[in-house]
């Protein structure tokens, strides 16, 4: 199963990467899924990489490009200053929804009792 939620993840994911790469004018060098305990993505600025929560492909697709906007802004402004913000801001106007309604859902349950 969790084959799939990658394969379907990389999938949508990858349009999404390279449309909003254009729209933001960055130079992402690499990025990849891995399932992560407590984040739903990561970057690395100096390698210029972002990682995806494989759980992403469990949650809506405007929480998916979200959490991709968010950790491109990362290779732009490091820290959530104001700066960061305004990119925001400026790329996604209701990130504010999305990053609310993503820190109200489960990341992940792996307890499964019958």
């Amino acid at each position: 199963m969790m084959d799939w939620y990658r394969r379907e993840l990389r999938s949508v994911a990858n349009g999404l990467i390279e449309q909003w790469r254009r729209a933001i004018g960055i130079p992402l060098k690499e990025w990849g899924i891995k399932k992560m305990k407590t984040r739903w993505g990561t970057c690395n600025q100096r390698a210029g990489r972002i990682w995806l929560n494989l759980e992403l492909a469990k949650k809506p697709g405007h929480c998916l490009e979200f959490i991709i906007v968010h950790e491109m802004t990362h290779l732009l402004e490091r820290s959530h200053n104001d700066r960061f913000k305004a990119y925001l801001d400026q790329f996604m106007p209701r990130w504010r929804q999305h990053k609310d309604e993503l820190n109200h859902s489960i990341l992940s349950y792996e307890r499964w009792e019958y």
